[in-house]
C-alpha cells in the first residue's frame, strides 16, 4: 500500500532530529506501506493547491491531507470558510475516495509564538469535522487526540506547535489505526 501525507512544516519533520520521522515511523511500524511525505514549512491550503499535482502524480491508495496549522495563523488571513473551500478544492483533485482529512492539530497557547489562539485553531478542526461530515469523508481528529493525551504540551516542541518524538507517534498511531480498520 502506498499513502501520501500531504502537509505543511509538521508534515515536512520541520525542527525535529529526523525530518523524515513520520515516514520512517509508519513504514517501521508497518513495513508494507510505502510514505511519500509533501510537507513544506509555513505551507496553508491556498499553497497546497500550486503543489497538489505533484501528490496526485504519486497515484498513492490514500492521501492523508494534513492542513490547517498554518491556515490558522493570524499571519496567513484565511478564515474557516476559505480553509473549507480550499480543502474541497483539494479533495477534489485527490478524489474523495483516496482522501482522508486531518483535523489541524493541538497547539499550546501558553508558548509566547506568533501563531494564533487554541480557540481559532478549534474553529478550523471544526471546518475540517463538518466538511468530513458534509461530504462522508473520513477524517481523524488529530487535535482531539493529542488534547485527550495526560500532558498534551509534552507533545509539543517549545515553540509550542510543532511535534515532538512523542507528537509524532500519536499521529502515527491515529493513521495506522485508520488503515488497519478501514483496508
Amino acid at each position: 500500500m502506498k499513502i501520501t501525507i500531504f502537509g505543511d512544516s509538521i508534515t515536512n519533520g520541520y525542527m525535529a532530529e529526523n525530518p523524515l520521522i513520520l515516514k520512517d515511523l509508519i513504514e517501521e511500524k508497518m513495513p508494507q506501506i510505502e510514505v511519500k511525505l509533501h510537507g513544506i514549512n509555513g505551507d496553508d491550503t491556498y499553497g497546497a493547491q500550486f503543489r497538489i499535482k505533484y501528490v496526485k502524480a504519486e497515484n498513492a491508495d490514500l492521501n492523508f491531507v494534513f492542513f490547517g496549522a498554518n491556515d490558522a495563523s493570524p499571519y496567513h488571513l484565511i478564515r474557516p470558510d476559505e480553509y473549507s473551500q480550499n480543502l474541497t478544492k483539494i479533495i477534489d483533485e485527490l478524489g474523495a475516495d483516496k482522501t482522508v482529512l486531518i483535523t489541524p492539530p493541538y497547539y499550546n497557547e501558553l508558548e509566547p509564538t506568533h501563531y494564533s489562539k487554541l480557540s481559532e485553531v478549534q474553529l478550523f478542526r471544526a471546518a475540517v469535522l463538518d466538511l468530513a461530515q458534509e461530504k462522508q469523508l473520513p477524517v481523524i481528529d488529530i487535535f482531539q487526540a493529542m488534547a485527550d493525551f495526560p500532558e498534551p504540551n509534552s507533545l509539543l516542541r517549545p515553540d509550542g506547535l510543532h511535534f515532538t518524538e512523542a507528537g509524532y507517534e500519536i499521529l502515527v498511531g491515529e493513521i495506522l489505526k485508520f488503515i488497519k480498520e478501514r483496508h
